[in-house]
């Protein structure tokens, strides 16, 4: 498989330590993750990811590097190798990206330990992206994961 270069068109390293960034670059930081993530491009994923990443997702901790960050979205990857992230609506404030998107594929991989199920999905998801000097620091992250499980058949069955 080539490599995407999705990672030189949306990673803004080369911008100098310290200077803030501009609503128009937070927003291009959170659309080239979500480039990346649908390109199955890793390097560039991460390349825009600080060392000391830290997600939250649902309110509860999530991991704290941008390396466990990487590993997370492969493991991801062998779950649904057509998952795909459409972007609904993006807002910015400063540093700081809000986007909504919906999530789609098909769990045709083991993933968390689990054989795929072949079912798809399509849920509903929000991130809050903090953006520093072209690199994410922070992303709280909310999914609706009841119906993520219900549309893989995770939920026991509702005898009423």
């Amino acid at each position: 498989m080539q490599r995407s270069p999705l990672w030189l068109e949306y990673s803004l390293s080369g911008r100098k330590r310290g200077r803030s960034v501009t609503e128009d670059e937070a927003i291009e930081v959170a659309r080239g993750i979500v480039a990346c993530d649908n390109a199955r491009d890793l390097e560039g994923y991460r390349a825009l990811l600080w060392d000391d990443y830290h997600a939250e997702v649902n309110g509860a901790e999530g991991v704290t590097s941008g390396d466990a960050e990487a590993d997370s979205l492969a493991r991801y990857w062998r779950g649904f190798s057509d998952g795909y992230a459409a972007e609904e609506l993006v807002v910015a404030s400063g540093n700081i990206v809000t986007m909504r998107y919906r999530l789609t594929g098909t769990n045709d991989g083991e993933m968390e330990g689990r054989p795929a199920t072949g079912r798809k999905i399509d849920v509903a998801g929000c991130t809050i992206f903090e953006v520093e000097e072209g690199r994410v620091r922070r992303v709280f992250r909310y999914l609706d994961v009841f119906t993520w499980l219900g549309q893989l058949g995770m939920l026991p069955a509702d005898d009423t």
